[in-house]
């Protein structure tokens, strides 16, 4: 790559303090949002809701926390510079920045480059706000966004990466989970919004006094009477009312409320994860459907991290073309398979199967030693018998042949 090129990936392009105005008077133009008379604004205010906030990021921490990987590769110098500077911290607060195409769609992020030891290498990544973004409606650019307040393009697979949630439907905004969650969420919180006014009329209980009268005027004004006189008590009062027949409190339906919540976190948690007996009570629910629901949510946690996995590859494609050109690159990959237990693995080297030794350091994180000096292996116990091979012949003889 040319110096001049070089230079131009160490340079800044995005300014989040120069565009923080224009985003405050920017609203999203996608047709869902329009058709529901909102913003991308929602979306903040939805993740403030402790139910979704909670889920989201229960989502986001188990891509987060399945083991990231590279494939090896024959220049070794490449291996060694991928393996030293693309390494476990700066891949997760990437990753943990691109998941947020998650709740919101998409995420974009600029890379900033530094120079070190002779090498290019990512320092950090700066998080492009959604709302600071439009795309072309039309031509081959039509996927690339654009920075709206300088007409920017995007473009630089150097500088920038973005990542979808990608439901396959081709929607340059991707497809956010949060926008199933919408209805459920606005339904609650139109409910909080009147409890209340709610509770202020049905949250005491309401008295009621049965009394006889012989005729309807006189009905009419002893109801009123004693009408006067219940709203003039407060909570915790007692008085006597003359020519009443009976006191019955009416109970209000104040239960209705709760129900009203559980029901809209209910499905609140099929939108984001899919199922809801295990982000819920479950003491109604079977150990089978536990089961079945968790697999549920497992399946979607791959989907996630096998569309991050494509997203971070293009980080080491850049690593590789910038300071090895024409160098195959490292493929990353994110283990979300379901492997052996570690009992399994060590039966299985009991019994003399052969295990990848790699393995055993990267999927099952087991202390690798730096050098022959570093390593410690147990000491072999001591046979019962002097010589090991004659001994267990001895040991499997039939008394006959003893």
């Amino acid at each position: 790559m040319a110096n001049t090129a070089k230079k131009d990936i160490t340079s800044r392009v995005i300014d989040i303090n120069g565009f923080r105005s224009v985003v405050r008077s920017m609203d999203d133009t996608s047709d869902w949002l329009s058709s529901v008379g909102e913003s991308t604004r929602i979306f903040n205010d939805m993740m403030t809701d402790g139910r979704i906030g909670s889920l989201v990021e229960d989502r986001k921490a188990k891509v987060l926390l399945l083991n990231g990987s590279m494939s090896d590769v024959k220049n070794k110098k490449v291996a060694e510079a991928c393996h030293k500077y693309l390494n476990f911290n700066l891949l997760f607060s990437l990753n943990n920045t691109l998941l947020n195409a998650v709740p919101f769609g998409i995420s974009i992020v600029e890379v900033c480059w530094d120079f070190r030891d002779g090498y290019y290498v990512p320092a950090s990544f700066v998080p492009v706000p959604r709302q600071a973004v439009s795309f072309p409606t039309y031509g081959a650019d039509y996927g690339v966004p654009v920075l709206t307040s300088a007409n920017l393009a995007l473009s630089d697979p150097n500088k920038f990466l973005v990542h979808r949630r990608d439901s396959g439907d081709g929607n340059v905004w991707g497809s956010p989970v949060l926008r199933m969650a919408y209805w459920p969420w606005k339904f609650k919180k139109m409910g909080f919004r009147f409890w209340l006014t709610a509770a202020e009329k049905i949250g005491v209980p309401s008295i009621l006094a049965i009394f006889e009268t012989k005729n309807d005027a006189e009905a009419q004004k002893r109801a009123d009477m004693l009408t006067a006189m219940l709203q003039e008590m407060e909570s915790g009062s007692s008085g006597a009312f003359g020519n009443v027949k009976e006191i019955q409190v009416v109970q209000s339906a104040i239960n209705d409320f709760d129900t009203l919540v559980k029901t809209c976190n209910s499905e609140i948690a099929y939108a984001i994860s899919a199922q809801n007996l295990s982000t819920n009570e479950t003491q109604y629910g079977t150990q089978a459907n536990a089961a079945v629901h968790e697999k549920t949510f497992s399946d979607i946690i791959k989907a996630d991290a096998y569309q991050l996995q494509r997203t971070v590859q293009k980080l080491f494609d850049a690593f590789v073309r910038i300071n090895f050109p024409g160098e195959a690159a490292p493929q990353y990959d994110i283990d979300s398979t379901d492997y052996a237990s570690w009992e399994q693995v060590r039966d299985a080297i009991d019994r003399g199967v052969p295990v990848s030794l790699s393995a055993l350091y990267e999927k099952y994180h087991l202390p690798q030693p730096s050098g022959k000096e570093d390593s410690f292996t147990k000491p072999q116990q001591g046979l019962m018998f002097s010589d090991a091979q004659k001994d267990a012949a001895f040991f499997f003889q039939t008394q006959g042949q003893r």
